[in-house]
């Protein structure tokens, strides 16, 4: 076990546990906390001023990173243990999207995130958003802000394939009045259970949360590496999407000249995901983590992966809720005709996810195991997850082969000397080990 005993958060970070998320920043209430984007690791890592720090620990205590405790917030969220080991605790699955064609067309996969957010906010059902654009003045970089407008929230749409402190914005909730949502990865969901477990009021204010499944994040160094392959450099670009125009969509570059350039997500030999899947440019910590699904939101969704949708252009969700009040929430988005869905199996969600599953669920004490044995600290995760095996630990040596080679700056100068399909390629090696 952990003992941070009278610690801050550097401590976490020195660990290598850091997640990015923002919460320490988010909840401290001294505002002694900042992230501040880290040019060696490329990720988002909190800085502490000293000078301001009172030494109350809340940003351990609300820290994602070290611990989470998913038994005890289980039992406080749902009332009860998971019912399934890759899902966790839900109510009902669905496939579907929203009726909107423009807010479908332009996300990045279906449109139920935004749709959802834009109906609850309509309704009243919430007064803002915990959501993620990109700066105006640096579109290579986040910026996570409370949106309280259909307009603020539909420009926040379409995933982010960076590093998002996204928790650093919770400070904005705790500062205003009324009732919202957040969205998030499943580590910024983790870190928002903790801090609501430590702050009723914040408990109070939060009243739905919705998370996107998510395998792992990419470092900004990532996204740098893509750029260059285009023939980009980063003083040109005037905005950045990750997802959009259709599904499974592209990675889409406006220039300040005003010409553009793309390149797809996946589906084709010249698309930018099969390097970042390859776990190139993936942050250590996030081989740490055990979830896909986003288990402790209130409704998690996620890419339709399955093939009898392999022809769609337009892009489904998978949604799972996992609370009364998203199943309510979504009833009444039916009813109201705002979004088409149809209730599925849970087994056709995992479908959906089966890849990314196998990594987070099946793999996980294999690589926790690894990590150890190298000397590493590793998270507390409670319960276990999964069992050490020799395939798994192939996969393993993969993975942190891969972050290591993408972590040095004259490695990265030899993948430039790659073509993009070599990478389609590559990634078909670790398909391999993992149906093998």
């Amino acid at each position: 076990m952990i003992d941070l005993g009278s610690g801050t958060i550097r401590q976490v970070v020195d660990d290598g546990l850091c997640t990015g998320c923002g919460m320490c920043a988010g909840v401290c209430p001294s505002e002694a906390i900042m992230m501040v984007k880290s040019k060696s690791s490329g990720v988002y890592l909190p800085k502490i001023n000293m000078d301001k720090c009172r030494f109350c620990q809340l940003c351990v205590t609300c820290c994602p990173g070290y611990s989470v405790d998913f038994q005890q917030l289980n039992l406080e969220i749902f009332g009860r243990q998971p019912i399934d080991r890759f899902l966790g605790n839900f109510l009902r699955c669905y496939v579907g999207h929203s009726n909107d064609h423009d807010i479908r067309f332009n996300s990045a996969s279906g449109g139920i995130a935004s749709q959802l957010l834009v109906f609850a906010l309509e309704k009243s059902i919430i007064d803002g958003a915990l959501v993620v654009g990109m700066k105006e003045d640096n579109p290579l970089e986040p910026k996570p802000f409370v949106a309280r407008t259909k307009s603020e929230i539909l420009s926040a749409a379409r995933s982010k394939y960076c590093p998002v402190p996204a928790n650093e914005a919770v400070k904005q909730i705790l500062t205003e009045e009324g009732k919202f949502a957040v969205v998030g990865l499943p580590c910024h969901i983790h870190g928002i259970r903790k801090a609501e477990h430590q702050n009723s009021r914040l408990k109070k204010k939060i009243v739905l949360h919705v998370c996107l499944m998510c395998s792992h994040a990419v470092n900004f160094m990532g996204t740098e590496f893509v750029i260059e392959k285009l023939r980009v450099t980063k003083n040109q670009i005037s905005e950045l999407h990750y997802r959009g125009k259709g599904w499974p969509g592209s990675m889409t570059i406006k220039l300040r000249d005003g010409s553009s350039t793309s390149i797809s997500l996946v589906g084709a030999w010249y698309s930018y995901w099969p390097i970042f899947s390859s776990f190139l440019f993936t942050p250590m910590r996030c081989t740490m983590c055990p979830d896909q699904t986003g288990e402790l939101a209130d409704i998690s969704l996620g890419d339709a992966w399955l093939p009898e949708l392999h022809g769609d252009k337009t892009g489904e969700s998978v949604i799972v809720t996992r609370t009364q009040t998203a199943e309510d929430v979504l009833s009444k988005m039916i009813s109201a005709k705002v979004i088409s869905v149809q209730q599925t199996t849970p087994e056709k969600v995992k479908q959906s996810q089966a890849l990314n599953l196998k990594f987070k669920k099946c793999d996980l004490d294999t690589r926790l195991t690894t990590l150890s044995f190298l000397g590493k600290q590793t998270p507390n995760f409670i319960p276990k997850e999964s069992s050490w095996s020799p395939l798994a630990f192939l996969r393993a040596v993969y993975i942190y082969f891969n972050i290591k080679v993408s972590s040095y700056k004259h490695m990265r100068s030899l993948l430039l000397r790659f073509p993009i399909p070599f990478f389609r390629l590559y990634f078909g090696l670790y398909k391999f080990l993992s149906t093998a």
